[in-house]
């Protein structure tokens, strides 16, 4: 008995320690987060409170010889493409990470390594052949050609994501299902995918953060400001010939950026916190 509590109050000492080590880490990471907010707040130029920063929402500004435009085009094109490529990305990866994990097909070894391959392989070294690609087929400076490309590049390493979701899924419960009148298609939207939720949730959230923030593939493959998003609304902001920056404006306009994907991380977290894989029939 002796024992057990001294191991308790080992425990705890263990605990309190590992408590004290990550508020230390977190205390300059929360003094960036508080310098940042306040620099989106605040005049540059006075120190007042205001939301002068802001106003590249509603109209022009001027930053040193540059005019910036107003943000909403960037704003309403990045929306668009952040969910064309996470709703493609999730569909495509599901239905390819099932047939993966539970049909027999020629071929299927040698996919699911190219799969693991392609993921391994580094992105950035593609973007010379996708821009190549692109060029033929006439899409470069175009959303449509980014969204082609962002779609292939994320395909391969959701869709070995997700067949191990779909592996760990029991046979049984999907024999069930066929057994009691469901087809395989049927089975695989009335009862599997409700197995696979956590998995579903990960993707997606990885695919928005990777589309929304996706800062290199936009720049590589678009070249004007005819098709403006977000990535390439910032780079006007830092292209500054005098190398001054108004940092109250980039505190503000990354405080924009971020809100989408905390409001999407808010609404896929219940499903992120699920470890396990649970259910049955009736799901």
């Amino acid at each position: 008995m002796k024992k057990s509590a001294a191991g308790t109050l080992h425990d705890r000492r263990r605990e309190r320690n590992a408590i004290l080590i990550m508020i230390l880490v977190s205390i300059p990471i929360l003094f960036i987060y508080l310098a940042f907010f306040r620099n989106a707040f605040l005049d540059s130029a006075t120190g007042e409170l205001t939301l002068g920063n802001f106003r590249f929402l509603t109209g022009e500004i001027r930053l040193s010889q540059y005019t910036v435009p107003p943000m909403g085009p960037a704003f309403r094109n990045s929306v668009v493409f952040t969910v064309v490529v996470t709703l493609c990305e999730v569909i495509i990866s599901c239905m390819a990470g099932y047939a993966l994990a539970r049909l027999d097909f020629r071929g299927k070894k040698v996919i699911t390594f190219s799969l693991l391959a392609l993921r391994l392989f580094p992105g950035m070294l593609l973007l010379i052949g996708v821009l190549y690609v692109l060029m033929t087929l006439k899409l470069v400076n175009s959303l449509q050609g980014v969204i082609l490309a962002a779609i292939a590049l994320r395909l391969p390493g959701s869709t070995f994501i997700i067949r191990n979701f779909f592996s760990a899924v029991p046979a049984d419960i999907e024999n069930s299902a066929l057994v009691d009148g469901c087809n395989r298609l049927t089975a695989f939207f009335q009862v599997v995918i409700h197995m696979v939720k956590p998995g579903i949730a990960s993707i997606s959230l990885f695919s928005f953060m990777s589309a929304w923030s996706n800062y290199l593939l936009f720049n590589t493959l678009i070249f004007n400001s005819k098709t403006p998003v977000l990535a390439t609304y910032i780079r006007v902001l830092s292209r500054n010939d005098q190398m001054i920056a108004d940092y109250g404006v980039f505190a503000a306009m990354a405080l924009i950026y971020m809100l989408p994907v905390l409001i999407f991380f808010f609404i896929s977290q219940k499903q992120l916190m699920q470890g396990n894989i649970g259910g049955g029939k009736g799901i």
